[in-house]
């Protein structure tokens, strides 16, 4: 098993390429939430960075080694308005946690949300894309999701919660910083999804913004 924490270098340039895609070039000395920390691999890079970061977890194992580590960790049952003041949040992150919540748990949650973060605050979430055919392995591999999310069902959401939609689009998917193989390989990759998600959008889908990737990211901002 991964080491509680551990962050290699594609995780490192893959959280800083997120949250520059969603308009945050640093996390130093901001208020950070974490939906569903898992492993720490985030928690570690965030606070490395200089966050003042928090994260809860549904695996009581894993709020202990959280805990263990010097990580300011709480359950995922936990009111978070016992431990985060009103107001304060800059940015909550939940990577693969929104799919398991029934819609009416996610809308109470963004609501709570929303009385927590400063105004202009994000929330930054990756979730299997309910745009995608491609999609459905990750979807449906896993029986405890309960809920799919397209590029329009996150706008009728943030509507519903008041939240605006700063964005929904592609994983972020750095090319550079991995060595001159890597980078070729990942080049060609992005290309080729450029050129085949422009086509699938056109030919099947009747154009727009579809985001065909398996996975989905969303920036919703408070007002």
């Amino acid at each position: 098993d991964q080491e509680f924490g551990a962050v290699d270098r594609t995780a490192a340039l893959y959280f800083a390429a997120e949250l520059r895609e969603a308009g945050i070039p640093s996390v130093n000395g901001l208020h950070v939430l974490e939906l569903g920390f898992g492993n720490g691999a985030f928690a570690t890079w965030a606070s490395v960075a200089g966050a003042h970061y928090l994260g809860t977890e549904a695996i009581p194992a894993l709020v202990a080694a959280a805990r263990h580590a010097g990580i300011d960790a709480y359950p995922s049952t936990i009111d978070l308005a016992d431990v985060i003041a009103e107001g304060i949040l800059d940015l909550v992150v939940a990577f693969d946690v929104f799919e398991h919540l029934p819609l009416q748990q996610l809308e109470e949650l963004l609501v709570r949300l929303s009385t927590l973060l400063v105004q202009g605050g994000l929330v930054l979430a990756r979730v299997p894309s309910g745009d995608s055919p491609f999609a459905r392995a990750v979807q449906h591999g896993d029986l405890t999701h309960r809920l799919v999310l397209g590029s329009s069902a996150v706008r009728q959401l943030a509507m519903s919660v008041g939240f605006e939609v700063a964005s929904t689009r592609l994983p972020a998917f750095p090319v550079l910083g991995l060595g001159l193989k890597t980078c070729l390989r990942r080049a060609l990759v992005a290309l080729a999804q450029r050129l085949c998600h422009r086509f699938i959008a056109l030919a099947l889908m009747g154009g727009g913004a579809p985001v065909l990737t398996p996975t989905m990211v969303f920036v919703l901002r408070r007002p």
